[in-house]
């Protein structure tokens, strides 16, 4: 019975608020009944008074944290999955930061942090962690220390900073326990400082059961074939095609260690990568012992998935033809053009079927291949030899490749991915292209950080500063709703006042009229979840306009930089397609051009300056702005005409009738005036937090403001020091490209010279043989007609 009962007035109290919303929407010639108009102004008072308590709790959940330490380690791991290593690294900074006496979670985060950092190869951030842990000697860094010290042996490899292993071997003899993931790394330090011996005692240690077997066993065949001496070279003689044969068993003891790589299970990525180094390591090995058979199979062992797969075809098409199979040797080429367009070796590879299709006969297949591999390595030779040409100051191709790229486009001195990536593989190219790398991260990194200060300065600067505190936001919301949800149900009493009495005079007419000019502005007031949301989404309109229309000038700079670039080309290329042009009017084309070029760049930075007025417009709009202000003057004068007009009425100024109904309602008012004090009271601490907040959130900013002034400045002076060296090695490579894809193009060339000649070579000889067979033709003509003169001769001549 109970229970019915509360569902009767849940379900009358929804109906009235229903009705009561209409009735606010409506014109005031429509009229309500006041008995109804009491009633749902009561329900709304009561419910808004019962609410008060959703604030109490936003305000508590704000001063709890907002995210405990597990759940954001649990993004930092699902962003890493996606290799989303930026904002991974936030969120582990903000766990290091905040949960340093944390049990487990400092530790986790800190190991994590690490293997974002090494992920990302910012390997210099990744050692300043890996070195915190392997230093530590608190308990909750004890599972992480092997793993540290095999991440910085590899740091140390990667940057080629052999001289701290010898430092580095001193602290991993330090490490107690999990004895085999220190022996591989040790291992590792000591074959790459070339101390084989002591390396192989090393990698002995590590357990078949660990998880570093796989690399360990690979290891050890490595050193095994270092260890072989070169074979005795011969004595100069006639050349043959013939290679020279190694001694039986060569390599025996290699293959051992290799072929028991294969034999283990790949149960992880890393392992089966390894497994398949050790296949490819059994193919050359064997392939240098003339056991090409046996090599071929090796080779065919690497699965399609295999990062080695397309260093397995181009060397299996090298063994295809020294085994004479050409029709393979040509397929294992094509499928490497197609699954690895971007390896080291596919123009060599493309070179080399053309070289067998022209061997085989196929003239017209090789001209399109050395044609194909012409028109895409000519392109960028001459693209990057226009780059090399621009100046020979180290420092300037240093200041070029740390440029975003698209100032390069706009530039015109973008280079090929595929140029950027044979110099960066190329000698020192790893570790000097890894500087210019950190240098444009970093610079993104402080310009995205000036970025984030401006707008916080906007937020924290303008009156609605509540929006950079989201728990806040969400309190404030729900007692301005509830605010709003009691002067709508005043709009109840007062069409309720109206149904009594519409016709009343003097000075109580001029309250009501007063107060009904309200209530269209009073009716637009948000009261649910989803009208503040979609006051927001109004507010962003605007703004949301503006923005769309820098989208639209941005496309047209774009399209007027892509015709001038164009131009350019039209005029550089001119001369080689045959127009000719006034010299004169050819240089004022390019001033004109360059002109251009500048008006571009200067209406590219107002739009960008126009962007950033709009982003910090943004967040000064919304919940607390100037709508909210208004909303706020709106209801305390409704409430205020409200009261005089009850009061009036309750003295008689419209009759009995209405003198009653303004008795029975004045008790509503005075509840919702105490609810009213009560939610505004909970705004009031909000507000005094939200001041408090802000102080706290401006010396934070002014703090990081200050220290991105100093990393910029640290960062100037790192990139004097780095951009002469780093120059001349991303000089010395760039310029090593450019020989190898001129010979690329060379030989390219000399195949499509050797084309025509075979074509012709093949044309003479068809020529010769027609000519012979015609001869031969003509001849036995002549015979036969000569047999035939003879039978016809007459006797008596005879």
């Amino acid at each position: 019975m109970t229970h019915s009962l509360r569902g009767s007035r849940g379900r009358r109290g929804l109906w009235c608020g229903a009705v009561a919303v209409w009735l606010t929407c409506t014109s005031s010639a429509l009229a309500v009944d006041s008995d109804e108009a009491a009633v749902g102004a009561q329900q709304r008072i009561d419910n808004a008074a019962s609410k008060v308590g959703a604030i109490d709790a936003a305000i508590n959940a704000h001063k709890k944290k907002s995210r405990p330490a597990e759940q954001r380690i649990a993004d930092a791991v699902l962003l890493m999955g996606v290799k989303d290593y930026d904002r991974a690294a936030d969120v582990l900074n903000q766990v290091v930061e905040k949960y340093s006496q944390h049990p487990t979670a400092y530790a986790d985060g800190l190991h994590l942090l690490g293997e974002t950092y090494f992920e990302s190869k910012q390997y210099l951030s990744a050692k300043r962690i890996f070195t915190r842990i392997i230093d530590s000697s608190e308990g909750r860094f004890a599972s992480y220390r092997v793993r540290a010290a095999v991440r910085l042996v590899d740091i140390a490899l990667r940057t080629r900073d052999l001289d701290t292993l010898d430092e580095l071997f001193v602290k991993i003899g330090s490490v107690p326990d999990a004895q085999s993931g220190l022996a591989y790394a040790k291992g590792k330090g000591l074959l790459a400082q070339g101390r084989l011996g002591a390396a192989a005692s090393s990698l002995q240690g590590v357990a078949a059961d660990s998880g570093f077997a796989h690399q360990a066993r690979y290891l050890q065949g490595v050193i095994a074939v270092q260890e072989l001496a070169p074979p005795a070279e011969k004595d100069a003689g006639p050349a043959t095609d013939k290679p020279d044969m190694l001694p039986k068993g060569h390599y025996a003891r290699a293959l051992e260690h290799f072929r028991a790589v294969t034999k283990m299970k790949g149960a992880t990525e890393a392992n089966r990568h390894v497994i398949d180094l050790s296949w490819l390591a059994v193919g050359r090995l064997l392939y240098e012992s003339n056991d090409w058979l046996k090599a071929v199979d090796a080779y065919n062992r690497i699965e399609r998935s295999s990062p080695e797969f397309g260093t397995m075809l181009y060397e299996l098409a090298w063994l295809y033809v020294r085994l004479g199979d050409v029709v393979r040797a040509q397929r294992a080429l094509e499928v490497l053009a197609v699954v690895a367009p971007n390896s080291q070796d596919v123009a060599d590879a493309s070179l080399l079927r053309g070289d067998l299709m022209l061997r085989s006969g196929q003239f017209e297949k090789s001209l399109r291949v050395y044609e194909s591999v012409r028109g895409t390595y000519e392109g960028m030779r001459e693209r990057l030899q226009e780059f090399l040409g621009q100046s020979d100051d180290p420092g300037v191709y240093f200041d070029a490749l740390s440029q975003d790229q698209l100032e390069l486009f706009e530039a015109g001195s973008v280079l090929p991915a595929l140029v950027l990536k044979w110099a960066r593989e190329g000698e020192d190219g790893e570790r000097a292209f890894a500087i210019i790398d950190d240098v444009t991260i970093s610079r993104r990194l402080i310009k995205e950080s000036n970025t984030m200060i401006e707008r916080l300065n906007a937020v924290l600067g303008s009156p609605n500063k509540i929006r950079a505190l989201p728990g806040l936001k969400a309190g404030a919301e729900s007692g301005l709703g509830l605010l709003n949800s009691i002067a709508l149900a005043r709009v109840l009493i007062g069409r309720g006042l109206e149904d009594v009495n519409d016709e009343v005079g003097g000075q109580l007419a001029t309250v009501r009229q007063q107060r009904k000019a309200l209530e269209k502005r009073l009716s637009m007031v948000p009261v649910t979840p989803s009208d503040f949301v979609a006051r927001e989404r109004q507010a962003k309109r605007q703004w949301n306009r503006t923005s769309q229309g820098l989208q639209r000038l941005d496309l047209e700079i774009d399209t007027l930089q892509a015709t001038i670039n164009g131009l350019e080309r039209i005029l550089k290329d001119g001369p080689q397609a045959g127009v000719v042009r006034n010299p004169a009017q050819t240089e004022q084309f390019k001033q004109a051009l360059t002109e251009q070029r500048r008006v571009l760049k200067y209406y590219r930075e107002q739009v960008s300056q126009l962007r950033r007025a709009v982003e910090a417009g943004k967040v000064q709009v919304g919940f607390g702005d100037k709508r909210f202000v208004e909303d706020g003057d709106v209801r305390r004068q409704y409430a205020k005409l409200l009261g005089q007009e009850v009061q009036l009425s309750s003295q008689g100024a419209g009759g009995a009738d209405l003198a009653n109904y303004a008795r029975r309602v004045t008790p509503l008012l005075q509840r919702a005036q105490a609810a009213e004090a009560r939610i505004e009271a909970k705004l009031a601490e909000i507000d005094r937090m939200v001041r408090t907040e802000t102080v706290k959130l401006r010396a934070i900013v002014q703090r990081e403001t200050a220290n991105i002034v100093d990393y910029s400045l640290k960062l100037e002076g790192l990139d004097r020091e780095a951009r002469l060296l780093v120059g001349e090695v991303a000089m010395r490579n760039f310029t090593r490209v450019r020989d190898r894809l001129t010979n690329i193009v060379l030989r390219a060339d000399v195949g499509i010279t050797e084309e025509a000649w075979e074509l012709r070579e093949e044309q003479y000889t068809r020529v010769r043989r027609l000519k012979v067979e015609r001869a031969r033709g003509e001849q036995r003509l002549q015979e036969e007609l000569d047999e035939v003169l003879d039978d016809s001769a007459d006797p008596e001549d005879d």
